[in-house]
Order: C-alpha cells, then structure tokens, then sequence
C-alpha cells in the first residue's frame, strides 16, 4: 500500500521512511515562473467539446494540478484528485456527474463547497466547463475524501468508484500488464515516480482503443501523452511505475 504525502517539506522530512511520497512541486524550482502559466488553459476558458460532453483528450491536455487562483491551496496535493475527476470526464457526462454528486453527499452542510458543486452543475448544465470549475471542484474533493497530506491507494480506487466504476482484478502491477490488459472505456491509475516523490497518473482507453497517460503535474507541455510517445514510455518503462491494487477500472 503506499501512501502518497504532499508538501515537500513533509516529503523532506520524513525522507528515511519507506512508502512515503508525493505530488508536490521540485522545491529547487519553486523560484523560477512555472511552465504551466504558459501551456494550460486560461483558468475561465471554455475546455474543448465533442458534440454534447467534453473532448477527454483535449480538455485533459491543458489542465494540471496547478493553478492560477488564490482560492485554491492543495496544488500540491491534487495529483490524486484530478485523477479522479480525469477518470470521470473520460467517461462522460453521466459519471461526471456521479462523482458530484457522491462529493456533494460528503460535504453536505458545507456552505461553500456545495456551491462550488452547483457552480459546476451549472457548467455542465451549459456546456461551458472551465478549468476553474475543476480546479474549484478538487479543492472540495480533497476535503471530502480526506486527502490534504496524501492519499492511499485504496482512496485513489474509492474517488475513481464515485463516479460509478467497478474494480476488476487483473493479477499484475506492472504497466505494460495493465496497459495490455485494458478494454475500451477502461481506466487504471498508475503510480510513478517523478523528481524523486511517487504521483500518481491516469491510463485509459477510449472507446476507438487508443491508449493514453494523464500526468497533471507541471510536465512542461501537455497533460495527456498518447501511447508510443516518449513522455509516455518514460513514464511506462520506469521500473518504479506500477498501480499496487492490480485492478482495473471499467
């Protein structure tokens, strides 16, 4: 089981222990202007559609965990959050909504966060998602499942089922495993290494049987990585990269 635990100095801290990590930004680069200012979309920009629901790719390419609002404060906590909220744009309008409304269950009677849901209804309701509705919607997320200093890999696997996915077993933690064992509308999440503190990324297959990678951390460049690219197979032949549940998600 590993645990994910945030904020650098945390990571720094607790260095010596095993199954700690995070997704917390490099510190050593914490000075210089954040790449994602530069490849994200603007934070009220409408994400890109297909037809009547997100186009997944698209609008997962230029929103990562990192943000420009002053409302927001788990950046560095969100990698296992926007994993959740990714797996349920991948599949649609219908589990998206699932998970607001599992999410809304779980903060009932928290003023604020049920409006950040209902900001985010309306969006849907519109066709007019933005990034800040996502990057809203995480903050309440992590509050809901408890996730501010890390999550477990059972918690990832709970989010993930919020939205109306059912676990399946594949026997194997290994990625070309898992990847090779994915079926259309399919999605497993993948632990990897990045900067030396393990995050946690998002593989899924659509429904035409492309495979591709989800990493929201800043990746200098886009969020979603096709199968056979080379930010892909870094992140799949890592001897480090692995989901320890060995189970699907279909």
């Amino acid at each position: 089981m590993r645990r994910l635990v945030v904020f650098a100095a945390i990571v720094a801290g607790l260095a010596s222990l095993t199954g700690l990590g995070g997704c917390a930004a490099d510190p050593s680069s914490e000075s210089q202007e954040d790449d994602y200012t530069a490849s994200d979309f603007a934070e009220d920009a409408v994400l890109p559609y297909k037809g009547a629901w997100l186009d997944a790719p698209k609008a997962l390419a230029g929103v990562g965990q990192f943000d420009r609002l002053r409302t927001t404060i788990y950046d560095d906590a969100k990698c296992s959050t926007m994993v959740a909220v990714a797996a349920a744009i991948v599949a649609g309008e219908e589990r998206f909504v699932n998970l607001l409304d599992a999410v809304e269950q779980k903060r009932g009677g928290r003023r604020d966060d049920l409006a950040t849901i209902a900001r985010v209804r309306e969006g849907v309701a519109a066709r007019r998602l933005t990034p800040r509705h996502l990057h809203e919607l995480t903050e309440v997320i992590v509050r809901a499942y408890k996730v501010a200093h890390g999550a477990y890999d059972e918690q990832i696997a709970e989010m993930i089922r919020a939205s109306g996915y059912a676990a399946v077993e594949i026997g194997s933690t290994r990625p070309d495993v898992l990847v090779d064992r994915l079926a259309e509308n399919e999605v497993v999440p993948l632990s990897i290494v990045a900067e030396g503190i393990p995050h946690i990324t998002l593989l899924w297959k659509d429904a035409r049987g492309t495979v591709r990678l989800y990493d929201s951390d800043d990746v200098k460049g886009s969020h979603v990585m096709p199968r056979g690219s080379a930010p892909y197979r870094a992140r799949i032949d890592d001897p480090q990269s692995s989901w320890d549940l060995a189970e699907k998600y279909r």
